[in-house]
């Protein structure tokens, strides 16, 4: 809630007849948001409108259209423009639920820096203690394997 103001983040989600067509549909939202900027409301969030499939018929229809909007407006105003919307006889359900702002991402300006990579070695294991010997030259090769094959 803004303490200057005195006004509350809302956030008004409805459904409305399935019988409207595409461009009454926009219009219905329209007429909605002249409702609540009429009491005095900003609109924060313009939000959508769609046909969705109900799961439980609602006075008797199976489709709806479904919309929602953000806006403020102060406390005591909202019970009005709740009754004003629910009137509408296209008005299936309406529900207003204060809202909150999402808090703003804040982004990392660090550069990354990559820590060194660490062996540990494994408890009771440890390395065998060979040594590599340099590699030696085919004629020493050939005395030795000589040596083994007995010639």
């Amino acid at each position: 809630m803004d303490k200057n103001t005195g006004k509350q983040l809302y956030e008004i989600a409805f459904l409305a007849t399935p019988s409207l067509v595409e461009g009454e549909v926009l219009d219905f939202l329209q007429k909605i948001k002249n409702e609540a900027q009429s009491l005095g409301a900003l609109i924060e969030d313009e939000g959508t409108i769609e046909k969705i499939r109900l799961s439980y018929p609602i006075k008797k229809q199976t489709e709806a259209n479904f919309g929602n909007f953000k806006f403020t407006l102060e406390n005591e105003k909202i019970e009005t423009l709740n009754s004003k919307i629910k009137s509408d006889p296209k008005i299936l359900r309406l529900i207003c639920v204060k809202s909150v702002r999402a808090p703003q991402r804040q982004i990392s300006t660090k550069p990354f820096r990559q820590t060194p990579f660490e062996i540990k070695p494994v408890q009771g294991w440890s390395a065998p203690n060979e040594k590599e010997e340099p590699a030696a030259n085919v004629e020493e090769i050939d005395k030795k394997l000589e040596e083994i094959l007995g010639k």
